[in-house]
Order: structure tokens, then C-alpha cells, then sequence
């Protein structure tokens, strides 16, 4: 399921033409647009969601007393014609201020930042990775390992595995509080998946993971941790 945004922007014309470009990158589900901040305030009230698009020029409250007005602030990237609210924008904690009229690139950009920051602010057991210039979900629970290959990691789940341009070490960061441990410089590991610790060698089912003198103490003291019963020889 995609994460969910809200559109807020008194321009019925550049509000529609948002939607599309949104829906053309499909990274956001679009789930509403409001004309003016009550009905943007109604429609988060009866289906929160995780990214507002706001404008700040609008009749009524503008955007910025608006977000200040949310009791649980969703992530928000500024969709304005006006330059000079940025400073104030970012003292909000905006992902990100985009200038009106926006290209598609310059959303997609702000799109992917918000998705970065999503999976930070929900460790939901997903994960969002950039694979062939599109982002895909893929449930951590299906992760066996990562294995390092020069510049990309290879991500390897139960019934496939993705190629991603990113260091061992910054996946590692991303997923070590949700059961993933590294045992050899080119390896970290699902410690649900294992099966068998024989020596310097792991077993994933009928898989063999290397596992170095310099990472054994970390990993033995995982195990403990997440309480994996494991028969180690």
C-alpha cells in the first residue's frame, strides 16, 4: 500500500494538474484535494494521511497556521508561488518548498525525499528502495540478506532479489533495529532466517553466509537479543 497525501491549494487548475503529475509518478496515493484550509482541516480530520502538499496563500488561515493548527503533524512539502516563505517553511520541518509551476522532476525529487523520510518516521517492517528509477516496497520480513557487489547491494528475499545502488553500511544503519545483523563485511543478515551456526559459517536454509572473527561477538550478542535459539557450533 502506497503512502497517502493530501493536496491543499486554493487553484482548482494547479491542483488538478498536481494530482496528475502524483498519480503519473505513482511514489503517493493521492487521497483528497481541499480548495481552502476549513476543508483541508475536515478532510484530515476524517482520513489523516502522510504528506500534505500546501500551498500558504489562500483565503481564510493560510497554510503555515494551518500546519501550526494539526495536533500530529503529517510530513509536508510547500507548493507555493511565493519565495519568500521559505525560511519559514523550513522552520516548520517541510521536507521540502517547491516553487510554482513545477516541473515533474522537481516533484519527483521532492517525492522521493518524502519517501525517505517516510520510512524513517515508520519502521513499519517495509522498506523503500530505488530500483531501476522507480521505488519499490518490499516487506523486511522477506529479506534472507544483503550481500555487497562494488557499488550496489544485492538484497536477497524468500522469492527474489533486488540490485540497489547504496553501501552495505547505510542499509545496514536503516535495519538494525528491526533484526538484521553484519557478519562479514560483505554480509548482513535476516537473524530470523537462520537456520544454523556451524563454526565461521551461517546457514539460511540451504544458503551459506561467511561469518568473520571481527563480527562473531556482535552477532552472538544479536542472538541473544532477539532470543533466536540457534544450535552453534
Amino acid at each position: 500500500m502506497k503512502p497517502t497525501c493530501l493536496i491543499i491549494d486554493d487553484e482548482p487548475i494547479a491542483a488538478r494538474g498536481l494530482a496528475e503529475d502524483l498519480n503519473a509518478l505513482a511514489l503517493f496515493a493521492v487521497t483528497g484535494i481541499a480548495h481552502n484550509t476549513a476543508q483541508a482541516h475536515e478532510l484530515y480530520r476524517m482520513a489523516p494521511v502522510d504528506l500534505l502538499f500546501l500551498d500558504i496563500e489562500m483565503p481564510g488561515r493560510n497554510g503555515l497556521e494551518f500546519l501550526k493548527s494539526l495536533p500530529a503533524k503529517p510530513l509536508v512539502i510547500l507548493v507555493t508561488a511565493y519565495q519568500q516563505y521559505a525560511l519559514k517553511g523550513y522552520e516548520h520541518g517541510v521536507v521540502d518548498y517547491l516553487l510554482k509551476p513545477v516541473s515533474p522532476e522537481r516533484l519527483r525529487i521532492a517525492c522521493e525525499k518524502a519517501l525517505e523520510w517516510h520510512a524513517l518516521r515508520h519502521p513499519d517492517g517495509h522498506l523503500y528502495v530505488k530500483c531501476d528509477g522507480k521505488y519499490q516496497r518490499i516487506d523486511c520480513s522477506e529479506i534472507t540478506h544483503i550481500e555487497a557487489a562494488n557499488n550496489y547491494i544485492l538484497i536477497h528475499m524468500v522469492a527474489r532479489k533486488y540490485m540497489v545502488y547504496q553501501s552495505l553500511k547505510t542499509i545496514r544503519k536503516e535495519l538494525s533495529a528491526r533484526g538484521f545483523v553484519q557478519v562479514h563485511k560483505s554480509f548482513v543478515v535476516a537473524t530470523r532466517h537462520i537456520t544454523q551456526v556451524d563454526g565461521s559459517t551461517l546457514l539460511l536454509q540451504d544458503i551459506r553466509i561467511p561469518l568473520s572473527r571481527r563480527y562473531r561477538t556482535a552477532f552472538l550478542q544479536e542472538l541473544q537479543l532477539t532470543r533466536n535459539i540457534l544450535p552453534v557450533a
